[in-house]
């Protein structure tokens, strides 16, 4: 939450880097951070008519998370899950946080 509302308030880009061992729920986190950045888009848009053919970004941003799981992970001893590298999202918001 810090990081939005500072991104907003000063104008400048923000960084979240979520780090830790095998099984310490760095998944989990990215997903929780993420649904937030979505409930925070659907807020804003409450009341507001879109196009009925254009996705949302909460539904992109849900949609996404099982493909960014698929590429790279293996079972190991610590986890059936275990993510081979690191992964990077970029996600864009206008002045307005939208």
């Amino acid at each position: 939450a810090s990081s939005y509302t500072t991104m907003l308030s000063e104008g400048k880009n923000q960084s979240i880097i979520i780090s830790g061992e095998s099984g310490a729920g760095k998944t989990e986190a990215t997903k929780r951070i993420l649904t937030y950045f979505a409930s925070l888009q659907a807020a804003s848009k409450s009341g507001e008519s879109d196009a009925p053919d254009k996705m949302g970004i909460e539904e992109q941003v849900l949609r996404s998370n099982p493909i960014l799981e698929a590429y790279g992970n293996a079972k190991t001893l610590r986890n059936d899950n275990s993510s081979r590298f690191g992964k990077y999202i970029d996600i864009e918001f206008d002045t307005t946080g939208k």
